[in-house]
Order: structure tokens, then sequence, then C-alpha cells
């Protein structure tokens, strides 16, 4: 069931309610138990939002990616999406729990959450994940740094809404659906994202960043982009290494469907920025990190340098 953002955006509530559980149905392919199973978790979702809550939604999906800014979760379609993530994750693993909540209750800092890049998903399960695990607070409080192309196709929309997010250019070397801006433009949004995440972090919010600015496509962890060390280089940050495996099975590259799968999540030892100094010192310590909480056939491939 093929839709454009305009015309999900467009539909009048009575017709979302109708339809919604249908249209996100269609982009899993599972057994019929299963989707079953997913579908009537939807719809009570669905069945439980007012009328009043699902044209909020409408007029989030609306604008979602309208500008350089921070984007807050809509409830409901967060809801919706820890529903059918739930069912598409029968199994899962979490390690280093203890680590993250110690990290979380360790005094004041500016904190960020760093992570390898596999799937359009990634930051849908850790959500997901994070809030099966009893850490739901903690995951609505993550902002993902997402590059234009999250906002640009109705399904990765809907999970866009799903989350807080904070729209930010991409570099030139992975960037291909990004508005035609001059460098000096790019660089003007660069900073101002960067100054945003330091608000996001003071207010209590907890960056996640992806430095590998683009998803694998080997599977195997690849070096960071060096535009990201200035993320890392912001003052009073706390850094929380972490390794996800199995979201490419999830919601394979170049294939417009989910599927069930097994998903790992590990947090590794978190570390102050600043005690790696330099332009890339942080960088490539936590890119060292990730490798290090990677099951083997994940990791970098042989000769491939922490930052590219």
């Amino acid at each position: 069931m093929s839709l454009t953002i305009e015309q999900i955006a467009s539909l009048p509530v009575p017709l979302l309610r109708q339809g919604l559980v249908p249209w996100v149905a269609s982009h899993v392919a599972a057994d019929p138990e299963r989707l079953a199973a997913l579908q009537a978790g939807l719809q009570a979702e669905v069945d439980a939002t007012s009328d009043e809550g699902l044209a909020t939604l409408l007029a989030t999906f609306a604008t979602a990616g309208d500008g350089y800014r921070h984007f807050l979760a809509d409830p409901c379609a967060r809801r919706l999406t820890r529903a059918y993530m739930a069912k598409l994750t029968p199994t899962w693993s979490a390690e280093g729990l203890d680590r993250l909540d110690a990290w979380l209750t360790s005094g004041p800092a500016r904190r960020m959450l760093v992570c390898n890049h596999l799937s359009y998903t990634d930051t849908q399960l850790t959500d997901s994940l994070l809030a099966v695990e009893g850490r739901a607070a903690f995951a609505d409080r993550l902002v993902a740094i997402a590059g234009p192309k999250v906002y640009t196709e109705a399904w990765r929309r809907l999970a866009a809404i799903s989350l807080n997010t904070r729209k930010t250019v991409q570099s030139s070397m992975v960037a291909t659906e990004q508005d035609a801006l001059s460098p000096r433009e790019l660089a003007v949004v660069a900073i101002e994202t960067l100054r945003d995440c330091e608000r996001l972090m003071d207010e209590g919010y907890i960056v996640l960043l992806y430095p590998e600015g683009t998803r694998s496509r080997t599977g195997h962890f690849q070096p960071f982009l060096r535009a990201a060390g200035r993320y890392l280089q912001i003052p009073g940050l706390s850094v929380m290494p972490m390794a996800q495996t199995g979201s490419e099975h999830i919601f394979p590259i170049d294939d417009p469907r989910m599927y069930p799968g097994h998903v790992r999540m590990a947090f590794g030892e978190p570390f102050a920025g600043e005690a790696h100094p330099g332009k890339l010192g942080a960088l490539t310590e936590v890119h060292a990190r990730i490798a290090a909480a990677l099951p083997a056939a994940y990791r970098p491939e042989p000769g491939s340098p922490p930052v590219g």
C-alpha cells in the first residue's frame, strides 16, 4: 500500500483511524500469526487515541523535517512504533545496562550516546528495546542527530516522528537527499546543530550520534567521518559507546519491508570527551570502544582506519 507524504498528511482523521494499521502492516513481512498480533497491538493503540491525538499526529507528520531544527516525538507515533517494534523483536539481548544506569546517575554532565549504524531502524530499535527493558524514561530523552533522508519518504517519516530528532546537514561524502545549500549555509547549519546539542543536553536530553554518517552495506563497522569530531569536542561531554547488531535484518538496505529478527545492543565503558584531547582524540576513542563491543563479524575490516 504505497502512499505519499502529501496523501497521508491530507487524510481526514476518520480515514487515518481506518487505514493506519493496514498501511503499517503492509510494510511488515511476517508469518500470519505474528502479523495478526502486530495488527491487533496497533489497533489497540489507535483505538485508545483520541481524534485530537490523531490530528496532532497528522500535523506533526506534515511538518517533520521542514527546517534544520529539533523535532519532538509525537506521543501517538511513539506508542505505535513501540507496539510494532516489540512484535518484530521476539528475542533480543541487552548488555551493559548496569553501566548505562550508572552513567545516567553519575552526576551532572552533557551526555552523548554514540553508536554504529546498520539500518534506518537503529534508533527505533534502541528506543523500543530500552522501553521493554524498563528504561522508557531514558528512551524518551534521546535525541537522534538525523540527516535529511529520514524525513523524505512516508514510511521513514512515520518512524522519524516517533522519536526526538535534530535535523542537520550531512557530509558531502554521504549526502544524497540534501537541500542545495552553499558552503557557507552548510557551515551555519553545522554550527547551529552543535549549539543546539549543547542546549538540549543541558536540558536533560541525551544526544544519539551515528558518526559513520551512513548505514554500513557490509555489516562491518565503518570509519567515522572527520566532521563528527566536532560533536565529541563539546565541553563537559560524557560519552557512552553503544554497539548494536541485527537491525540490518529487521529493515534491510534496499528493502521497503521489515522482518522479525534478533537484536543485540551492548553499552561499553563511558568516558569524558575531554580526557582524549585533539580534534579526533575522543572520536577515535569511541570508535575503538564500539569496535570492542561488536561481535567479530561486525568489527572493522582489517586495515580500516577509525576515522576516514
